[in-house]
């Protein structure tokens, strides 16, 4: 299939995207040590970008849900808005993530599909955690966990990799992320 925009062109947004999160993660967290580990993600994923585009998109789309979030229950914007937002957001994420690893020899409706379930299944796992009575950084990690394997196993398939053995991988080690991740904000109080 032939790309929209270069791959330059999808860093260049990537990179806006990333720079907007970054800003609407510091209007809404007050604590000074989380905001210095956001700048030096950032920056980290910005200096990685050449040889490991996937860190940048990750956390460009954890620190976008993040803002999302905190958008929808400290300004009351209306769950509508959020949930185009994030079908948005996970479409152009996926996109690139698939485009910076050169991964777009599908055919065009292939490629629509795959984008279409991945944006529809992160629509809906948002809008399921947004009833859970945890704290949005907790379900922002869960969806960016979500994502990841996702987007691996749709890697793997698209380069006829894929086999039992790392899909379980893949799932065994989302699995203990989330086990961790849900039994430590239980344990912080979160």
């Amino acid at each position: 299939m032939k790309k929209i925009l270069s791959p330059f062109g999808l860093k260049l947004i990537n990179l806006t995207l990333l720079i907007l999160a970054i800003y609407g993660f510091f209007y809404f967290e007050t604590s000074i040590i989380i905001r210095l580990l956001v700048i030096f993600l950032g920056l980290l994923s910005i200096s990685l970008m050449a040889k490991f585009g996937e860190l940048l998109v990750l956390v460009t789309f954890y620190l976008s849900l993040d803002v999302l979030y905190n958008i929808r229950y400290g300004l009351a914007v209306p769950m509508s808005l959020i949930l185009i937002a994030v079908f948005g957001l996970a479409i152009f994420l996926f996109y690139t993530s698939l485009s910076l690893k050169n991964d777009l020899s599908l055919e065009k409706d292939v490629l629509l599909v795959y984008l279409l379930v991945v944006g529809l299944i992160l629509v809906e796992i948002f809008q399921v955690m947004s009833f859970w009575p945890v704290d949005p950084k907790t379900k922002v990690l869960t969806m960016t966990i979500v994502f990841y394997a996702l987007s691996k196993t749709v890697y793997l398939y698209i380069n006829n990799v894929l086999s039992l053995k790392r899909i379980s991988g893949i799932l065994a080690v989302s699995i203990v992320i989330l086990g961790a991740v849900f039994s430590l904000s239980n344990w912080l109080g979160f």
